[in-house]
């Protein structure tokens, strides 16, 4: 039972990941474009 709760967890991690732009958009209410460029951006300041 143990591992099917880890189970669980981990692919709700994932799905939760990949699916990080809508799920923010929805939560603070921002247009998804918003969002998306505010990623972009945090991605090319660290590297």
């Amino acid at each position: 039972m143990g591992w099917f709760i880890l189970l669980v967890l981990i692919v709700g991690a994932v799905a939760a990941y990949k699916y990080r732009v809508p799920l923010i958009a929805k939560l603070t209410g921002q247009p998804q474009h918003r969002i998306q460029r505010a990623i972009d951006k945090r991605k090319e300041n660290r590297g």
